[in-house]
């Protein structure tokens, strides 16, 4: 299985050497990906904060383009309000549709993540 990693694992990967096996295995096997998101999420204070390996060491990722469906995004932020799970960014949405899209899991440890991909049935490693 291939899995979009997001924001929160690299940089508990990169800051406080956390699922170091989980994502060094999937990089060695070629099964990690980013997305502009994500790298949006992350490059910027890593640059300012002069985290060059870890800049590297995303650049060197595939990152899947985004073909964002704004009425499917409207519809899975809809089916989430209506179901009590009201603390959602519409980035994390897009990221999560972009590993559907892509038929991948998404790698995250965030609890609003996990609930978004289990309403919507895509797949979510927690470590």
């Amino acid at each position: 299985m291939r899995y979009l990693i997001d924001s929160c694992v690299w940089i508990d990967f990169f800051n406080k050497k956390m699922y170091f096996q989980s994502v060094s295995q999937l990089l060695t096997d070629n099964l990690a990906f980013v997305n502009k998101i994500i790298l949006a999420e992350i490059i910027p204070s890593a640059q300012l904060f002069k985290e060059l390996d870890l800049v590297n060491c995303l650049a060197g990722i595939p990152a899947l383009s985004l073909e964002i469906d704004w009425d499917e995004i409207m519809e899975i932020q809809y089916q989430c309000l209506k179901n009590g799970i009201n603390k959602l960014g519409l980035l994390d949405i897009a990221i999560v549709q972009n590993a559907k899209q892509n038929n991948m899991e998404v790698f995250s440890t965030n609890r609003h993540m996990m609930l978004l991909c289990k309403k919507i049935r895509v797949g979510c490693k927690t470590a």
